[in-house]
């Protein structure tokens, strides 16, 4: 006999990270103007969004990962891998024939694309902190209730 039991440890943090995906190409008319638009759409949601999601999700699966200094190595990863594809991003704009009009953009992108990725990480980062506060004032009410 098969086990029907619905895995919510999968489907909910699938549902997080499908959503703002799916919220943006409903949402931004703009993104389907060219393939162009709709891949970059895509990907920006991906890593500027779904990132620090899958970052928040990853601390409440295993918050044993972000223990002492090793809390380091993720975010790290994560402004360097921000960096990464701000540069190289505006790089390929810029070949392709999609960059901008003046140089500042590109300028900023390569000096300030590591900042990009806490311009999301913060408030998601926050929400998730307030969450997880009010899991734990939940949680002190109902046992000093038993007591």
């Amino acid at each position: 006999m098969k086990n029907n039991r619905i895995n919510w440890r999968i489907i909910i943090p699938a549902i997080l990270l499908i959503l703002p995906v799916v919220l943006i190409l409903i949402f931004d008319p703009a993104a389907w103007l060219s393939r162009y638009n709709l891949v970059s759409d895509i990907l920006g949601t991906i890593l500027f969004v779904d990132v620090p999601i899958g970052m928040c999700l990853w601390h409440w699966f295993k918050p044993e990962h972000f223990r002492e200094w090793r809390w380091m190595i993720p975010f790290g990863l994560m402004t360097l891998g921000s960096w990464a594809v701000m540069a190289g991003g505006m790089w390929l704009a810029c070949k392709t024939g999609h960059g901008p009009d003046n140089g500042f953009a590109a300028v900023c992108a390569v000096l300030f694309g590591w900042a990009y990725i806490w311009l999301t990480m913060i408030p998601i980062g926050s929400i998730y902190v307030g969450f997880r506060a009010i899991l734990k004032l939940i949680s002190l009410c109902r046992k000093g209730n038993r007591d």
